[in-house]
This record gives structure tokens, C-alpha cells and sequence, in this order.
């Protein structure tokens, strides 16, 4: 099927798709989400009360992987999350009335020994296999810090079963009282990605809710800064060029998303579709990832609109602005682009960012929306971060900062390379070329990779510009 076609018919299935529908379907999950909870405690209790052939152990099991064939015909895949007081599944929270929050409690208490924070079910799983993971849950933890890992190793060899981490969601309207550092949820990020192709490889779908959560997590590190996402491209990665792309796309995205002005749960929408825009190349190459990755989507039932968002930008993001794609996918065009061309990867040529810029300007209108690459440009600066510069002194410089404000648009705060007699800097002297420059002015853009400079190790461990 052609982009176009596919285009056309998921117009046609939103067309279709009401809201009494997501209505039912969200229903349908809160029930069986409720009746899974009841029968997950009850196999823990009796796991530690009766033998594995005990006919008590039987009746539960078999209830609980009939259960989940249910949800898995429904859903494709399941995804218990259990977070603090409360529980999802898949990306529907579960109500639990006042007499029965007890049991969600002992859940959440009973997994947490083992530092897990959810369950995956990608296939059905047998009554045997059932039994086995009661057995496992309600075996003696292990050491803090091995506890995971140990209950993953006595459940391996289970099809398509896997245990999640413990996390922190903030509830709608909170606000963090302190920002959380950049470099940590970065961290996060590169993990989380590696787990979701990891699943994806798998053929497994991945738990949006989860991504979502670091999402949330990079809107409120990254701020209103875009010189911490624009250095993110251009840092050297041992994770890998897939993980570092989506990493570096999600975070300009997000930036470009706020210099547009979206709201909190539209950022957070774009940055799940961002890290989920190139999944069809764990199932086709470059000619046909598109329709592949729209494809896996669409295994995730429900037509809720963040989900709606996602098909949309994986399926449209290197449609031209003239084919009229969605806003996300406009959006991920862009800075999809800018990361492919400033990015090291071996096999590629890698291009000065200003040089990148400058070519993706004279796309616009064709190739990328012109506003959104108008507001880019004003985000990035003339002289992105990461540009290598040589200044009217001779001195070279690298570029910290973006375009900070109409005034400094062409004067970055930039770190010295080397002296005008070619000595190497050794130091993390910084230097505003605005307020420089009377005396310095930028004279030309330089090639790092010609001139053999490593503008990601100069980068790697440097703190964001200031604004």
C-alpha cells in the first residue's frame, strides 16, 4: 500500500472511529483491568498458601489466562502499569472503589519487592506459565538494587512476558519544585529507547505510557532552552547512531513544539511520536519504514488522539510541506532532517550546522513547511550550536548557544578551540560574542570533520549556554 493510500485510509478509519467508541473501549478496559487486579492478588496469595497441582491454583490460573487472551484480542498487546495509589492499563487508568483500593495496595507493595512497577503480555500465556509467575512474585526478593533482575531471571524463557521498572508520574496540573537535570533524564532516555527497539525487534509493542513519562520528564529538564537539545545531535554516542537519533529528534522536537507554542499534553503527544516516528525499521528499509511503522501502530487498538497524532507523523514525516502533512509531521521533517545531516554516523558526510540550516532554508516551502522552519532557525541561531567558527582574531570557537533573541541571533556564546597561532584551549572558557562584538566578529564557518576537530567531545559534558 502507497503512503498516499494509507493516508486516505486512515482518514477514513478516524472518520469512522467515534468517540462512544474510545468510550466503550476505555470501559471495557476498566473492567477487565479491575477483574486482572483481583485475579493477580488472589494468585499471589494462593502461591504461597497451595502446592503448583493444587485444583485452588488451577481455577485461578486458567481464569487469568483466559483473561488475558481477552485483552490481548482486544488490545494486541498488555501493559499493566501500577503507579504509586493507582493503575493502568495500557494507557486507561483503572478505577478502584474506596473498599477496594486494599488489593491494588498489596499489588503495588508485592511487586515493588521485587522494584518492579509493571507487567507486559505480548502473547498469551498457558495456566503452567500463570502459575509460574505467581510462584515467581511470591518468592523472597533479592538484594536492593538485583531484585529486578533476579525475578527476570526465574521467569526467562516465558513467550512474550516482561517486567517493568518503577516510576514516578506526575499527576495532571502538578508542578516539580525543582527542574530535573538534563543530564539525568537524558540518561533515562537513552535507556528507555534501547528498551523500546529492543521490544520492537521483538515484535513486541511498546508502552506508550512509559514513554510518555520521560517525555514529560525532558519538557521539564530541557526548560525553555534550546541549546541543551541542539547539543544533543552533535554528542558523541556509544548507545548507538538509532538511539541517539531518536533521542536527538524527540528533544528538538519538543523545542520547536514550544517555539510553536503547543500546549503541555500536545508536547508530550509530539515527543511520543517523535520517539516513535522510525519504528518500521525494525520491519522494512528506508523505501517503505513509513507504512511499516504506521503499520505497528495501528496493532494498538483504540483511536484516542495521541494515538491518532502518532500514526500520522510516522506515516508523514518525509512527506514534503506541498503534500499538506500533519503538524507533528512537519515538525519531525525538520528537525528529522537537521539531525540526519549534523549528526556523526559513519558512511555520511557530516555538515556544519550552519551549513545544514542554510540548505534546509532554501528548502522551505517545498520540502518543509516555511513558518516552522522560520521559527527553527530563530530557535537555532545563525550559528547553531556546535558550528565551529573562525573569528575575525583568528581564534576558533565553538558555538554553545541558539538565537537566543532577534539582538543575538548572529552572536552565540561560544567555547575557544584554539589560539590565532593554532595552540589548543585547554579549558571550558566561555566568551558571549555580543557582548564581544566591538573587538570579535564570527569571519567564517568552519568544517570540524576536515579540520579534524571533535566538536562532540568539546560539547560532551558541557553545561547549557546561558540564555
Amino acid at each position: 500500500m502507497s503512503i498516499t493510500a494509507m493516508q486516505r485510509s486512515l482518514e477514513k478509519a478516524v472518520a469512522r472511529a467515534s468517540l462512544a467508541d474510545d468510550r466503550d473501549l476505555a470501559g471495557r478496559l476498566r473492567d477487565e483491568g479491575q477483574r486482572l487486579v483481583f485475579l493477580l492478588n488472589g494468585l499471589l496469595r494462593s502461591s504461597r498458601l497451595y502446592q503448583a497441582d493444587n485444583a485452588a491454583m488451577d481455577g485461578l490460573a486458567t481464569e487469568t489466562s483466559q483473561m488475558l487472551k481477552r485483552l490481548l484480542a482486544l488490545l494486541g498487546a498488555v501493559h499493566i502499569v501500577l503507579v504509586e495509589d493507582q493503575i493502568y492499563v495500557n494507557e486507561v487508568r483503572v478505577r478502584m472503589k474506596e473498599r477496594e483500593q486494599e488489593l491494588l495496595d498489596q499489588l503495588v507493595l508485592e511487586l515493588g519487592r521485587h522494584e518492579v512497577g509493571g507487567l507486559s503480555f505480548h502473547s498469551p500465556l498457558e495456566p503452567e506459565d500463570i502459575k509460574s509467575v505467581g510462584r515467581a512474585l511470591a518468592a523472597t526478593a533479592a538484594e536492593p538494587g538485583q531484585a529486578r533482575a533476579a525475578l527476570g531471571a526465574r521467569l526467562i524463557g516465558l513467550p512474550g512476558f516482561e517486567l517493568g521498572g518503577k516510576y514516578r508520574y506526575r499527576l495532571k496540573g502538578e508542578k516539580l519544585a525543582v527542574r530535573r537535570d538534563a543530564g539525568e533524564v537524558l540518561r533515562r532516555g537513552i535507556t528507555l529507547v534501547q528498551e523500546t527497539l529492543a521490544q520492537l525487534a521483538g515484535d513486541r509493542l511498546p508502552q506508550p505510557l512509559v514513554v510518555r513519562r520521560v517525555v514529560i520528564d525532558l519538557v521539564d529538564a530541557l526548560g525553555d532552552n534550546p541549546n541543551r537539545a541542539a547539543i544533543v545531535a552533535l554528542r558523541r554516542s556509544v548507545h548507538g547512531v538509532g538511539t541517539q537519533h531518536l533521542l536527538s529528534v524527540t528533544t528538538l522536537a519538543l523545542q520547536l513544539g514550544r517555539a510553536v507554542g503547543l500546549s503541555d499534553t500536545a508536547l508530550s503527544d509530539l515527543g511520543v511520536a517523535a520517539m516513535l516516528h522510525d519504528v518500521g525499521y525494525t520491519r522494512s528499509d528506508r523505501s517503505g519504514h513509513e507504512v511499516a511503522g504506521a503499520r505497528m501502530l495501528l496493532r494498538q487498538r483504540g483511536f484516542h488522539e495521541g494515538k491518532i497524532r502518532r500514526l500520522q507523523a510516522t506515516l508523514e514525516h518525509h512527506l514534503p510541506a506541498e503534500s499538506r502533512p500533519s503538524l507533528f509531521a512537519r515538525v519531525l521533517r525538520i528537525v528529522d532532517d537537521y539531525d540526519v545531516l549534523v549528526a556523526p554516523r559513519p558512511g555520511a558526510p557530516q555538515l556544519p550546522p550552519p551549513t545544514a540550516q542554510a540548505a534546509m532554508w532554501a528548502a522551505r516551502g517545498t520540502l518543509y513547511d516555511p513558518d516552522l522552519m522560520a521559527l527553527f532557525v530563530r530557535m537555532m541561531g545563525l550559528y547553531p550550536p556546535g558550528s565551529l567558527l573562525e573569528l575575525s582574531d583568528g581564534r576558533w570557537v565553538v558555538s554553545l548557544s541558539g538565537g537566543r533573541d532577534a539582538e543575538r541571533f548572529a552572536w552565540p556564546v561560544a567555547r575557544p578551540v584554539r589560539d590565532k597561532d593554532g595552540r589548543p584551549y585547554d579549558g571550558a572558557e566561555e566568551m558571549d560574542l555580543f557582548v564581544l562584538r566591538e573587538f570579535l566578529r564570527p569571519k567564517r564557518v568552519l568544517n570540524a570533520v576536515t579540520q579534524g576537530v571533535d566538536v562532540g567531545a568539546l560539547l560532551d559534558g558541557a553545561p547549557p549556554a546561558r540564555a
